[in-house]
Parts: structure tokens; sequence; C-alpha cells
């Protein structure tokens, strides 16, 4: 009997501990949309910053390492800005292959990458989704992390 009673005041319990803590979970922080050390590489609002462009260096079955792009674009024209925010998934994705591309076919694996050829080729990547002569790219960092 005292068994049975104590079940009881153990479930009791319990549920009020969940009833309360189904109630309202606490809000979480919002995401920042940027890097919080993008803001310290320039204090122009032009910029908007393109961090986490990565891809793997391999040949054949190997991997040799990994290539890391950190770039901004100059965006003169506000109403422009608003539109990169709204299609950065697809920028990033193009600015993404861009970079795999390099680090799969052009670079020389033991040297030093090419920053003039991937600046143009994320230029041009940057030129196919929002226009020719919208937007300036400029490479923060160009760094090969060996395995």
């Amino acid at each position: 009997m005292r068994s049975r009673a104590a079940l009881i005041a153990a479930l009791a319990v319990s549920l009020s501990l969940g009833a309360s803590a189904g109630a309202s979970p606490p809000a979480a922080p919002p995401k920042p949309e940027m890097d919080p050390q993008a803001k310290r590489i320039t204090g122009s609002e032009n910029y908007v910053p393109t961090f986490g462009l990565r891809a793997t260096i391999s040949r054949g079955f190997r991997v040799h390492g990994v290539l890391s792009v950190d770039a901004g674009l100059d965006i003169p024209d506000a109403k422009m800005r608003k539109h990169v925010e709204a299609v950065r998934p697809r920028l990033m994705s193009a600015m993404r292959e861009a970079v795999l591309n390099y680090a799969a076919l052009s670079y020389v694996i033991g040297e030093r990458p090419d920053a003039e050829i991937l600046r143009a080729r994320l230029q041009k990547a940057v030129d196919t989704v929002l226009g020719k002569g919208t937007a300036q790219l400029a490479l923060a960092s160009v760094i090969v992390f060996p395995e």
C-alpha cells in the first residue's frame, strides 16, 4: 500500500515538472547572419562578406588538404545588397562550386594557390548570379590546410 502511494506521489511530481517544462521553451538566441569577425575587415556599408568557401584538395583517391577562401562583395547599390541577401544560398553555391573546381582541377599540390585565378573564377560566379558589373569581389584570405 505504501509503495503504491509513493508511486502515485512520484508520478504526480514528475507530471507537474513535465507540464511546467513543456509549457513554453526558452526563446533561442537569434543566429547572426554573418561571421562576427566580418565587420573587422572593413567598416564599409557596401561590403557583404561571404565566409566559408571550402574545398577538399584530392587527387585520385587521396585527400591532400583543404582549400579555404574567405571573400566579400563590394556592392554600392543598397537595393542590390538587399537582393543579395535574398539570393545568398544561390550565390554561395556558385562561389563554392568555383572554389571546388579550382581545388580539383587547377591547384598544384604543394604550391601556393593562385589568388588571381581564384578571384577571376569567383567574380565570374558572382556575375552569373547577380549580373555583370553589379558587385566587385574582394578576396579576404586564401589558405591551404595540408592533410
